[in-house]
C-alpha cells in the first residue's frame, strides 16, 4: 500500500503566501468598492471632531445646486448672529482631500475671532455630488467656491486660503471674480505649468486595469492632476489681472510641489500691488498642517489688512 506524500514545506508555505495575498486582494478590492480610503468626514461627525479640537460653535453645513452641475457641499463656523461685516475665510483643499482638511483651521479660534470660516469640498471630492467625478476645470471650479459665496450674501469680504491645487483654483476664482477677493493665500501651490511633471504612473493608473483597483479619491485626484498643466497654460494671460493682495507661502524642500512656483507668481503677478512670500527652509509640501502656526499668521494679517 502507498502512502501519499505529504506536502513539502516550502510547497505549504507557497500555498500559505498565495491564500493570504488573494485575501488582502479580496479585501482590497471591497474597501475599494464601498468608498474605503474616501478622506472625507460625515456630517454627522464634525461636531465631534471641531469639539475635541477646540471649537465649542457648531458647524453649520450648506449644500449648494449650481444647476445642470453638481450640488457643492460646504462646512462653516460662524457668529450666532449673523454680520454682514464680517470678513469670510474660505479655504479650499488640495488633491486629493476634502473640507476636511481644514478642520484644525475651523476650529482655530484666533481666526474665528476675526471671521467666519468656511471649507469646500471641490467637485470629485467630499460630499460635492459626483464623488470620485474628477472635474479638471478651473473655471468650473472657481464657480462652485462662487455658488458658496453666493449664499453666504453680498458685500462680505472675502479671504481665500488654497493648499497644493487649491491654489490654482482660487486664483482662478480671483481672476474671475475679482471684485469679490480681499486676498489670496496660497500655501504649496502648484501654479507653474513649466514644473509639472507627468510620471509614468499617471497614465498606468488612469486607465483600466489599475482604475478599478485605485480608490476614487486617488483616481480623481492623479485624473484632475493631468489635466492641470493644460488648465494652468490657458490662464497664463490672466495673471495680470489679479490686483488683490496674494501671499505665497512655501516649504524650499517641498518635493511634491517646487518651490519654483514661488519665482513663479512673482513674475507673473505684475499688477498685484501687494505681493508677499513667506518661505521655509523645511517643511515639505504639508506645511498646511505641520507649521499652522505661520500660515495662521498670514491669515490673519490678510484679513486685518496690511
Amino acid at each position: 500500500m502507498s502512502i501519499p506524500e505529504k506536502s513539502s514545506p516550502p510547497r505549504r508555505k507557497r500555498l500559505r503566501t498565495l491564500y493570504v495575498f488573494l485575501a488582502l486582494f479580496a479585501a482590497w478590492i471591497i474597501a475599494v468598492q464601498a468608498g474605503c480610503l474616501a478622506m472625507r468626514t460625515p456630517d454627522r461627525e464634525w461636531p465631534a471632531k471641531l469639539q475635541q479640537a477646540g471649537q465649542s460653535l457648531p458647524p453649520v453645513f450648506h449644500d449648494v445646486e449650481i444647476p445642470d452641475y453638481r450640488s457643492i457641499h460646504a462646512v462653516s463656523v460662524s457668529q450666532p448672529e449673523p454680520d454682514s461685516a464680517r470678513p469670510v475665510i474660505v479655504f479650499v483643499h488640495g488633491s486629493p482631500g476634502s473640507a476636511d482638511a481644514y478642520t484644525s483651521y475651523l476650529a482655530d479660534t484666533a481666526l474665528h475671532k476675526v471671521a467666519d470660516l468656511l471649507a469646500i469640498d471641490r467637485p470629485g471630492f467630499g460630499y460635492t455630488s459626483g464623488f470620485g467625478r474628477a472635474e479638471g476645470s478651473l473655471e468650473r471650479q472657481a464657480a462652485a467656491i462662487e455658488a458658496i459665496v453666493q449664499r453666504l450674501g453680498s458685500g462680505k469680504k472675502i479671504v481665500l486660503v488654497g493648499h497644493s491645487l487649491g491654489g490654482p483654483v482660487i486664483a482662478r476664482y480671483a481672476m474671475d471674480f475679482p471684485d469679490k477677493v480681499a486676498g489670496l493665500v496660497l500655501v504649496a501651490a502648484s501654479i507653474d505649468p513649466d514644473l509639472e511633471e507627468h510620471p509614468w504612473w499617471q497614465g498606468a493608473v488612469d486607465a483600466p486595469p489599475l482604475r478599478w483597483l485605485t480608490p476614487k479619491s486617488l483616481w480623481t485626484s492623479n485624473r484632475e492632476i493631468i489635466m492641470l498643466e493644460t488648465e494652468l497654460r490657458e490662464i497664463l494671460p490672466r495673471w495680470a489681472g489679479v490686483r488683490c493682495p496674494v501671499t505665497m507661502v512655501h516649504a524650499e524642500d517641498d518635493r511634491l510641489v517646487p518651490f519654483g512656483n514661488v519665482a513663479f507668481a512673482k513674475r507673473m503677478l505684475v499688477n498685484c500691488w501687494d505681493y508677499q512670500e513667506v518661505t521655509l527652509p523645511k517643511g515639505d509640501h504639508f506645511i498646511l498642517w505641520s507649521r499652522q502656526d505661520v500660515v495662521r499668521e498670514v491669515i490673519l494679517e490678510m484679513v486685518k489688512g496690511r
